[in-house]
């Protein structure tokens, strides 16, 4: 089960990752969006926005840490590849999140920024960077 607490270490690291870019993507796009105006007016705390951001990136990221956790407990034993211990993990991760992704790159330029270095950051963080927490982990042990 090393994997799944893996999962939820690389997860959480990644809302606190994500959270400051979100913040600042937020309170800069209230300037140029009328609803994100009316949602975070000029006068609300960046501070106050960020907890509750970071509370629900949170739960998201560890979320997905914990499922890509499962896979990776799945495929245990698999042959090293591309740097990483696991090589067919890795590759399923990356395919996961540029196919999720991909869309949101082509279809909303706006977003363009924000999300292409979050595809890339999320497939270091749970593809390569996971199979070597669950291996160095002692948490079975």
């Amino acid at each position: 089960m090393a994997e799944v607490f893996a999962g939820f270490v690389t997860g959480y690291g990644m809302a606190v990752l994500s959270t400051p870019l979100m913040s600042i993507w937020l309170v800069r796009l209230r300037v140029e969006s009328a609803l994100m105006a009316k949602l975070l007016p000029e006068g609300a705390s960046a501070v106050s926005m960020s907890v509750i951001l970071h509370g629900a990136l949170a739960m998201f990221w560890t979320g997905i840490g914990l499922i890509l956790g499962l896979a990776l407990l799945g495929m245990r034993g698999e042959g090293e590849a591309l740097g990483s211990l696991n090589g067919p993990y890795t590759l399923l991760v990356a395919g996961l999140f540029v196919a999720l992704g991909a869309p949101i790159v082509a279809l909303l330029p706006p977003l363009r920024r924000l999300t292409a270095p979050g595809i890339v950051l999320a497939i270091i963080v749970f593809g390569w960077l996971m199979p070597y927490l669950a291996e160095w982990s002692t948490f079975e042990g």
